[in-house]
């Protein structure tokens, strides 16, 4: 998806590009910090999951399979889930991670062909939880985090390709390419645009009770159904939308974050700056990195294989027991 280049002392010296790649073991050079800090967001949100699925998704399956695993552990995985530095990390983590998306969507021009895989599995996640919410195991996904990625990976490749659209029309010359590399932040200044918007009308980020929540000023519709098409673009005020779909993040202001992270993108890694980490790679940070690397096969793996593995280890204990 994207590749180290060459020495910020020396810009000509593409052997510099070699010995990073070599330098991390891989066949081709990356920006290590971006697949650690990546990599690092997925292992907590895999986490995160395990322990909402002993304590929402485990009792179905041992009502399933009339066992009773890790019934212990529901009270542990509730006080967890509840717990306020667990509710502030999870902001924390998530604001990293779709900065992250927003990083590496500078980083590659084929943001159309990434958002459309995105968009299939999300209609699968949506068409898979339905189901299960029929037999009473979970909750129908209308609107979870694979739905917005793919949004906003989508609003950025709309954005940025006009921007290169204009920029072809502004000619040759230094004032034309500086022009051309401005209309580049066009994704990023959008998606902060969208978020003073957000903070400044639509909503207060406010400390309540031990945690920051996001209270909405907007105000809710006459119709459930008008409600539920609205809380896909923003949280709106006196409607849970959590009721209807088991996970929710509405494009302001998540999708709004991926697009700004196109600024922190353009500002460090087109320039000589993104090999300020480079000297700091090697085998100590392998094991996180996998973990970037494949983030999104691994993300939308684990929502599945955890929830399969519990049911084996519950079938396994019934034989057993």
């Amino acid at each position: 998806m994207y590749r180290s280049g060459v020495n910020v002392q020396n810009p000509g010296n593409a052997g510099y590009k070699i010995m990073v790649g070599r330098f991390c073991g891989r066949s081709r050079a990356r920006y290590w910090e971006l697949d650690f800090a990546r990599g690092l967001c997925v292992v907590l949100m895999i986490f995160d999951h395990l322990m909402y699925c002993l304590w929402d998704l485990m009792p179905a399956i041992n009502e399933l399979f009339g066992t009773t695993l890790f019934v212990q552990s529901r009270a542990l995985a509730i006080a967890y889930w509840n717990w306020d530095v667990r509710v502030n990390v999870r902001i924390c983590v998530i604001t990293a991670f779709f900065l992250l998306c927003g990083i590496s969507s500078t980083l590659t021009r084929g943001n159309f062909r990434r958002c459309i895989p995105l968009a299939l599995v999300a209609a699968g996640i949506t068409a898979v939880t339905a189901l299960l919410e029929e037999i009473g195991m979970g909750q129908e996904v209308l609107f979870g985090v694979i739905h917005m990625l793919a949004c906003g990976i989508f609003l950025y490749a709309v954005l940025d390709n006009a921007a290169i659209c204009v920029g072809e029309l502004l000619g040759q010359g230094k004032r034309a390419r500086f022009f051309r590399e401005a209309l580049r932040y066009l994704p990023g200044l959008v998606g902060l645009g969208m978020l003073v918007w957000l903070f400044s009308c639509g909503a207060d980020f406010v400390w309540k009770d031990g945690v920051w929540t996001l209270e909405s000023h907007i105000a809710s519709l006459p119709t459930v159904e008008e409600n539920r098409w609205l809380s896909v673009f923003v949280y709106v005020r006196g409607f849970d939308f959590t009721k209807y779909s088991g996970d929710y993040f509405p494009l302001l202001p998540f999708a709004a974050i991926v697009l700004s992270g196109g600024i922190i993108g353009r500002l460090i890694y087109h320039t000589s700056a993104r090999y300020a980490f480079a000297p700091f790679d090697g085998a100590w940070n392998r094991g996180v990195c996998f973990f970037g690397r494949h983030a999104a096969v691994i993300y939308i793996a684990h929502m599945v294989v955890i929830p399969v593995l519990l049911a084996l280890a519950a079938l396994v204990s019934g034989f057993l027991g």
